[in-house]
């Protein structure tokens, strides 16, 4: 998925998340999700968070992109990092990172969730960067706005 379908997944699901949690500050917790989302295409130098975060372009380094940064393992690090310090923000970044797995695991490239442990990728039917992405990410933004409505009123 391009960075835009993931900001749009991650927004997607934090809206969805407000009623459930009722953090204290929706604001931050909508906008740590979205940033998130964006994350594990730290692996990528090309990503959206690469091209604008330029110090961050050395972890694409280390990383083969969609290998262990797309796996559940940083997923649960950053968890539990996270915890201690604040446990709303924690699941924000839970749904703003697995936002991101969850639209790169439907695409046909797919990913490893348990990787480095395991080979079976989780596959699905989109084609990043296509028509039908592009579809995808029109329905996310109506969806967008209707939750944003629906908070508002």
């Amino acid at each position: 998925m391009m960075g835009k379908t993931h900001l749009a997944i991650g927004a997607v699901l934090a809206l969805a998340m407000l009623p459930v949690l009722n953090p204290a500050n929706k604001i931050v917790f909508v906008a740590i999700a979205v940033g998130c989302a964006l994350l594990p295409d730290l692996d990528h130098p090309n990503s959206t968070i690469n091209n604008r975060l330029i110090i961050t372009k050395p972890i694409s380094w280390f990383f083969r992109h969609r290998g262990f940064l797309h796996s559940i393992w940083p997923l649960a690090i950053g968890f539990l990092a996270l915890s201690a310090y604040n446990p709303v923000y924690a699941t924000a970044f839970i749904v703003g990172y697995a936002s991101h797995l969850i639209g790169d695991a439907i695409t046909k490239e797919g990913i490893n969730f348990l990787h480095p442990f395991s080979t079976f990728r989780i596959q699905g039917p989109f084609l990043t960067g296509t028509l039908a992405e592009s579809i995808f990410f029109v329905g996310l933004l109506g969806l967008i706005i209707f939750q944003v409505w629906h908070l508002v009123i």
